[in-house]
């Protein structure tokens, strides 16, 4: 298995468009620790407004979405904007000419899911021309840290990173001036959802707090 980490000095901008938050949240957390600045709707429309305010590096778009279907968003995009680069991710199987049509459209690659997150990494480097940094695993036992071992540690490490990019998320939505025709209410309701799904993940990093908390007593 091999690693990527960014090189840039300045955050590569990426805009997750997918409306499966598993799989939404998996990508932004691993893009994140990464130092990729990374953005996320399940919104066609949405997602159009955010390409046009925050110009984002790179799109990773699903075909599947809860109001346009990406391919709509990407013949939209394409009418005004030719030089956004955009991954198709997709669960749906494509005859090869209907996948021709699609990259006729203007995108950089294509990828069914599932996906393998290393190399979506390795894909996305590449359109973007950028030289990340490799990093191999290392071949030695599982580490421990008194009586907590390593795989717990990254666990809960991981659940940490999610939070914090939902976060991060919302904040600089905002701030791009992306949720500006929003109204208070509706950004009420967004906060709330939010904070529902980090209510979630942070249940999930106490239940790993109290394996730490077993552990120690052994």
């Amino acid at each position: 298995m091999i690693y990527y980490e960014i090189m840039a000095k300045e955050k590569i901008k990426l805009l997750i468009v997918e409306d499966e938050l598993d799989i939404c949240t998996s990508i932004q957390s691993y893009f994140g620790k990464r130092g990729f600045s990374v953005s996320t709707t399940g919104n066609g429309r949405e997602a159009l407004s955010m390409i046009k305010t925050s110009r984002p590096d790179l799109v990773l778009l699903d075909i599947s979405l809860n109001d346009l279907s990406g391919i709509e968003v990407l013949k939209e995009l394409r009418q005004s904007d030719k030089t956004t680069k955009v991954m198709i991710i997709t669960g749906q199987l494509y005859r090869p000419e209907e996948i021709q049509k699609i990259f006729d459209l203007g995108i950089s690659d294509y990828r069914n899911k599932p996906l393998v997150l290393e190399e979506i990494a390795k894909a996305v480097y590449e359109i973007l021309d950028e030289k990340p940094r490799e990093f191999l695993p290392s071949k030695k036992k599982e580490k421990h840290i008194g009586n907590i071992s390593s795989g717990i540690v990254h666990q809960l490490s991981n659940l940490l990173g999610i939070i914090r990019n939902k976060c991060e998320n919302f904040t600089s939505n905002v701030e791009d001036g992306i949720y500006k025709s929003k109204t208070p209410d509706e950004l009420v309701k967004m906060s709330v959802e939010i904070m529902k799904d980090i209510e979630e993940t942070v249940d999930k990093a106490m239940g790993v707090v109290g394996q730490i908390k077993e552990n120690k007593k052994k």
